[in-house]
């Protein structure tokens, strides 16, 4: 559920950000596109993210919601450089689910795309989203992920675990992939109707489906890439690889089906997940961008460390109760 919008602070009136000819747009009109970006320890990457949202919305009416909650001066640096921006801020903690849920609600335009604070989007991302959600009976629609700091292998290795399901490979329009919410677009009338889960991993999975559930058809086009920039550090890599199996564990759960409830009943089947899933990485890289593969390969040991670390934690959590918990980001 969301949290009413008392507890938040408007830094700035909503205003429209009109990149053509002022003459050209209605300025009193809502937007045709809402940006949302959920910002949580954001002011090295807030900056570069912005300016490229700025760059795919010229020449339509977009207006951008930044919506705040680690205090880090990421508000003040979005106020100062991008007044045009509307920024709520919270002074408690939000999960990224609970994030975008604010951004969506507070939003105007009948397109609504997320993208987070440490992104880049490619200069015809608005066009080419907006164009899959004009399909008839298209809901949401979403693109692949890609890397924007190749020179961090710590990152890498949590890349290829993370995002395994949304890797830039060549192909077509496809409805069997779940949406990230660092790249996704939904219709307004989706977002009035359901929401994020209140979690920072499994949540756009989770959202996904409800979609799905109120019969709109979720579209998946992998040649729309946005970049991000992935996390530092072993003990980082360690740490995270932890979170996502419990995340999975959580949403595969809530999701049901023969296989989790199988993993459920034997969970230590659960290690037998990496081998599966780790030749199944180094397929689906054969239609990455050049270097993908070759990285991949390069730091296979490390991500079969990792895989095995996000098995036991996969594990442990089947073990517990059955519940969403907002798991840590």
């Amino acid at each position: 559920m969301l949290h009413p919008l008392e507890p938040f602070r408007v830094w700035e009136q909503r205003r429209t950000v009109v990149t053509a000819s002022p003459s050209s747009l209605d300025a009193a009109a809502d937007p045709d596109v809402s940006v949302i970006i959920p910002a949580f320890m954001g002011r090295s990457t807030i900056v570069p993210c912005l300016e490229s949202v700025h760059q795919a919305g010229a020449g339509r009416r977009v207006d951008v919601v930044v919506v705040e909650s680690s205090g880090d001066g990421t508000a003040e640096l979005v106020r100062a450089r991008f007044p045009e921006v509307q920024v709520i801020e919270s002074a408690t903690r939000l999960s990224a689910g609970e994030a975008r849920n604010v951004g969506l609600r507070q939003a105007r335009g009948r397109f609504r795309l997320c993208v987070d604070q440490d992104c880049l989007v490619p200069p015809d991302w608005i066009e080419r989203m907006t164009n899959l959600l004009l399909q008839p009976g298209v809901g949401a629609a979403g693109g692949s992920i890609g890397v924007a700091n190749p020179g961090n292998l710590s990152g890498w290795c949590v890349y290829f675990l993370e995002f395994l399901t949304h890797f830039p490979t060549r192909g077509g329009t496809r409805d069997d992939n779940f949406l990230i919410g660092a790249n996704s677009a939904w219709r307004a009338e989706v977002v009035n109707a359901c929401s994020f889960p209140d979690q920072t991993l499994g949540e756009d999975l989770l959202f996904s489906e409800a979609v799905r559930a109120r019969g709109f058809t979720v579209l998946y086009d992998p040649t729309i890439t946005v970049l991000h920039h992935n996390r530092s550090g072993w003990r980082e890599f360690l740490r995270y690889c932890r979170a996502m199996g419990t995340a999975a564990a959580r949403s595969r759960s809530h999701l049901g089906g023969r296989a989790i409830a199988v993993l459920q009943r034997f969970p230590l089947l659960a290690f037998g997940i990496p081998l599966i899933m780790l030749p199944r990485i180094g397929w689906r890289l054969c239609g990455a961008p050049r270097g993908y593969l070759t990285r991949y390969l390069a730091l296979l040991p490390c991500c079969v460390v990792g895989q095995f670390v996000w098995a036991d934690a996969f594990r442990r959590a089947l073990r517990q109760p059955r519940a969403w918990v907002r798991a840590e980001r």
